[in-house]
């Protein structure tokens, strides 16, 4: 399989799940690839030059570590991906502006914080800074934030703690709830039908969260060329809407009942 810096690690880690160990033993930061729960929360929102940054390692350490298992890289590079650069300096904040918040629990315990991030986002005081405490730098969540005109300041004060701090200074918005086509059943039927065998289904209904969005993000990594993916869920998965806009996949559904939804997800 070829691979790229931009090549996300759920992809590499459905062709081959023994890539885990060879990712783990790059950087200690990688060995939360074991957990299954972190896996599919991280994996699937993550490509290899993110996976860098967070490890403060460089792109080619996972090219030579995935070449055993038959992974190829299109391109070579010696770039070593630092970490976060220094936007604004903390001085020049009052202390009492800082809003403070330690994932670190949420995560030990299996759990992805994603959620509550985004309402203590929504609730920050004007001109305060959200300090999120953390095991590793939170790539996804920097690129996530920068779209809605945040800028980041990370440091790294202890060994295996990461301190990210988040003050909004751009004028960019991001809509929460990108726009998304409803239909009817009639016409959600029509263009499931015009897949015709080119469908693959699966049913996150059952799920704990966030295993429904990460399980999603992760078919749709391997989802070929002209199928779409029926995903029978509970209800809109709002925070997963972005996440396929930036990939470039529109989104049907259909309400069934309250508590059963169906989705139709393409290109």
């Amino acid at each position: 399989m070829k691979i790229d810096k931009n090549t996300k690690i759920s992809r590499i880690l459905k062709e081959n799940p023994e890539a885990i160990e060879a990712i783990a033993s790059i950087n200690k930061h990688f060995r939360k690839l074991r957990n299954p729960v972190l896996r599919k929360m991280l994996a699937s929102r993550v490509n290899i030059a993110d996976a860098a940054k967070i490890g403060g390692s460089s792109v080619n350490a996972f090219f030579e570590k995935l070449a055993p298992f038959g992974f190829e890289p299109e391109t070579q590079t010696e770039e070593i991906i630092t970490n976060t650069q220094n936007i604004f300096e903390m001085d020049k904040f009052k202390k009492e502006n800082v809003v403070q918040m330690d994932v670190r629990p949420t995560i030990k315990s299996g759990n992805d914080p994603f959620k509550e991030i985004m309402t203590a986002i929504k609730t920050l005081p004007e001109n305060a800074v959200l300090e999120i405490i953390n095991v590793f730098e939170p790539i996804p969540l920097i690129n996530n934030l920068r779209e809605k005109g945040f800028v980041s300041f990370t440091e790294r004060p202890n060994e295996g703690e990461v301190h990210t701090f988040f003050k909004k200074t751009g004028q960019t918005e991001v809509e929460d709830k990108p726009k998304q086509e409803h239909t009817d059943l009639s016409a959600f039927e029509l263009k499931v039908a015009a897949f015709g065998e080119n469908i693959r289904t699966i049913d996150v209904r059952e799920l704990e969260m966030p295993m429904p969005m990460a399980t999603i993000l992760e078919e749709i990594e391997t989802l070929p060329e002209n199928h779409g993916l029926y995903v029978h869920h509970k209800r809109i998965p709002q925070f997963l809407l972005p996440e396929l806009e930036k990939r470039g996949y529109s989104i049907l559904s259909n309400e069934v009942d309250k508590e059963n939804l169906n989705l139709l997800i393409y290109k």
